[in-house]
């Protein structure tokens, strides 16, 4: 009978493998001619460096003989294949019938790989390898990710011709851009992983308030708004966590 834990290492290797080659050579446009309020500026999209980085490392650690029975890489496998995997379909697919589920899924996949990444014990939560080769590629992934979701539902809808309700694109974008800040506060509080998470989020939020403000003012201002406001749950989660790990 074949060794479930080898399929894994295999399966999120090969995962993450053909994610990132996917993702990394798939064509995502130019912030610079789109009427979303909600896309970051180009510069903003330099984050996938670290994350690919990130789960690379992720990858070939769990792949080492030595953590085939690793309990924290046993939960977080299932999640890191299918989070990084789709991840790299939605630059391959046009029909909004199968990008918006995709867009979904991966964003639960990451969401719940950073989740099943929160330590258990004091090993898991003293450990460097957990802390940089999980826990922080699994907060970089799911944080972008969660702004990245809005923004490609936006963008998708744009270029089908979807013209925004009667109040507005402004107005849309706005609330579009507050609902990502109030979900990405709430999973920093009650899942306080990694900071990289909302730093992740941050940073994105950032780089709409960059491109939205000179041509979308409120878009614009919530973005900066929220990037401060995350990045501010950020640091409180960050004290949190430091006081039990020195507990």
């Amino acid at each position: 009978m074949p060794d479930r834990d080898l399929l894994r290492q295999c399966a999120v290797a090969a995962a993450v493998a053909g994610g990132i080659l996917s993702g990394a050579t798939g064509d995502y446009g130019d912030a610079r001619v789109s009427t979303s309020r909600v896309l970051p500026a180009n510069y903003a999209f330099s984050i996938w460096f670290p994350i690919y980085a990130g789960v690379l490392g992720y990858a070939g650690y769990q792949a080492l003989p030595a953590q085939r029975r690793n309990q924290l890489l046993r939960r977080t496998g299932g999640p890191a294949a299918a989070a990084v995997g789709l991840s790299g379909l939605w630059v391959r697919t046009s029909s909004p019938a199968v990008q918006l589920p995709l867009i979904a899924a991966t964003t639960c996949a990451a969401l719940l790989g950073y989740a099943r990444a929160t330590p258990v014990d004091k090993a898991e939560r003293t450990s460097a390898p957990a802390r940089w080769l999980v826990r922080v590629p699994f907060g970089l992934f799911s944080g972008w990710i969660t702004l990245a979701a809005g923004a490609a539902v936006t963008e998708l809808l744009i270029d089908r011709g979807v013209r925004a309700p009667r109040s507005g694109a402004d107005f849309w974008g706005t609330a579009l851009l507050a609902s990502l800040t109030g979900a990405s506060v709430a999973v920093t509080r009650r899942v306080p992983v990694s900071a990289a998470y909302p730093a992740a989020v941050a940073w994105g939020l950032a780089g709409t308030a960059v491109r939205t403000l000179p041509r979308y003012r409120a878009p614009g201002i919530a973005a900066a708004l929220g990037a401060g406001t995350v990045a501010f749950a950020g640091l409180r989660a960050a004290r949190r966590n430091a006081a039990v790990e020195n507990g």
